[in-house]
């Protein structure tokens, strides 16, 4: 062999050396950040639950925490006595402190959550825990029947890792819960023994990840492929372009086990960046801009126009509603999601939303069964079949967001029938990939709520 040859070689040899070490060490930091992700999952849903069980006197800061102008820590979002719930630093809320005064007089003692943030360990990842609790109010609930803006608590949970694995995500994550008095005398009663009083209640519904082909809750074990939930419970889940059961509502919320993973509800549509970090259903945006009116429409054959529909509308039903029961609405509901952008991105961001009554046994001209939606009954979108919610800055970490329904509905619910709802991330006003939602899960307790004075059934 000759010099040369030798010094081609040794050139090839480094060269496929310096490729396999990349290849390690990209291994190695995807590797490090997925399980940076997870630890803050996990720890963030255990801090919170741990929080929510003590008594409620008992929530409250021991004091007031230490600001910062450092943005990349979350205590900068404290001015004085109050601290912004939003991210961008809006929603300023009083602290729930020892020492600040009470609505009614007096002042709180007895708070047992630290106020300084407090440093942890899980194996290689490290970070400090931050805790904030502010004051509430709940504007449906007047000052004489309610002590006036210190109607429930919020609880921010944030998490300050101290290092980042290259291309992670950002510095701190937080979950937020809302946390009610168990105590306090709602102004209405819930709870009434029997039908047909002047008592109105809350039809509580949690989404799930069980299709309704299913009559209870199943367990989530992996990830999977996004459910096509254009089609009808008797399908039976499918996925891809093929119309399936639309996922389930229960009346009974999620388990508590604080050691569930949080999955992946859409493996088919992943972000180009971090994909091994993607939780929960991701939604891309419309087709074209606006409320599609055909989003409520049931398929029963793949969708040759738009395949990837069963990717931008996502249905929940109710089981079928029992015999003995007639169900009518209020028109007054709200739907809470868990919801982020994609990769954190920072961009507006616009939903539509549909909430339907579905009659299993009254079927149309080609066999299949009828959604009849609400309609809207606030301005400016009186009598359309679809509510709206956006904000110029779409929440970049898992966060709750709460949109109103105020409805007229022509139809009750009656033995058979099912209440339907439908989310879809509008085109115009989303100008990032699409929107992601958490649900079925104890700390991402996503679900709907309508107004009744009927006798209610449980499922």
């Amino acid at each position: 062999m000759t010099m040369v040859e030798v010094m081609v070689a040794a050139m090839i040899l480094v060269i496929g050396s310096l490729a396999v070490l990349a290849m390690v060490d990209a291994a190695a930091r995807t590797t490090f950040r997925a399980e940076q992700g997870q630890v803050v999952s996990d720890r963030l849903q255990e801090e919170v639950e741990r929080i929510k069980q003590l008594p409620y006197d008992e929530i409250a800061l021991t004091g007031v925490p230490a600001d910062t102008a450092d943005t990349k820590i979350p205590s900068w979002r404290i001015s004085g006595t109050t601290f912004a719930t939003q991210q961008n630093g809006g929603g300023a809320s009083p602290l729930v402190f020892n020492g600040s005064a009470l609505y009614e007089g007096g002042t709180i003692s007895g708070g047992a959550v630290n106020s300084n943030p407090e440093p942890f360990t899980s194996g290689d990842v490290k970070g400090t825990i931050h805790r904030f609790i502010t004051w509430e109010n709940d504007p449906s609930c007047p000052a004489s029947q309610c002590p006036g803006n210190q109607d429930m608590k919020r609880l921010v949970v944030a998490i300050l890792l101290d290092g980042t694995a290259s291309g992670g995500t950002r510095a701190y994550q937080e979950l937020q819960a809302q946390i009610t008095d168990p105590e306090v005398q709602p102004v209405v009663n819930e709870n009434p023994i029997n039908p047909g009083n002047n008592n109105q209640l809350p039809f509580t519904l949690w989404l799930t990840d069980t299709p309704c082909k299913n009559t209870t809750r199943q367990p989530i074990v992996a990830g999977h492929l996004t459910h096509n939930t254009r089609g009808t419970c008797s399908t039976g889940q499918t996925s891809g372009n093929n119309p399936g059961a639309p996922d389930l509502m229960f009346t009974e919320a999620p388990p508590f086990d604080v050691e569930a993973p949080i999955y992946d509800y859409a493996t088919d549509v992943e972000p180009e960046v971090n994909p091994e970090s993607d939780r929960g259903l991701q939604l891309v945006r419309g087709g074209s801009n606006g409320c599609l009116a055909d989003s409520l429409d049931i398929s029963s054959v793949p969708d040759v126009l738009e395949p990837d529909k069963f990717q931008k509308v996502h249905k929940w039903l109710t089981p079928s509603i029992p015999n003995g029961f007639d169900v009518q609405l209020d028109g007054e509901g709200t739907l809470t999601l868990w919801t982020q952008t994609v990769n954190e991105a920072v961009h507006a961001g616009r939903i539509c939303v549909w909430l339907f009554v579905r009659q299993t046994n009254v079927l149309d001209v080609l066999g299949v069964p009828i959604d009849t939606p609400a309609l809207n009954a606030s301005p400016p979108l009186v009598a359309a079949n679809y509510f709206q919610y956006e904000q110029s800055q779409w929440p970049t970490t898992w966060s709750e967001i709460q949109v109103p329904l105020n409805f007229t509905l022509s139809t009750h619910l009656l033995p058979g029938t099912r209440l339907g709802v439908a989310i879809s991330v509008e085109r115009a006003g989303t100008p990032g990939g699409g929107l992601q939602f958490m649900y079925d899960e104890p700390s991402f307790d996503s679900r709907l709520e309508v107004k009744s004075h009927s006798q209610l059934p449980r499922f």
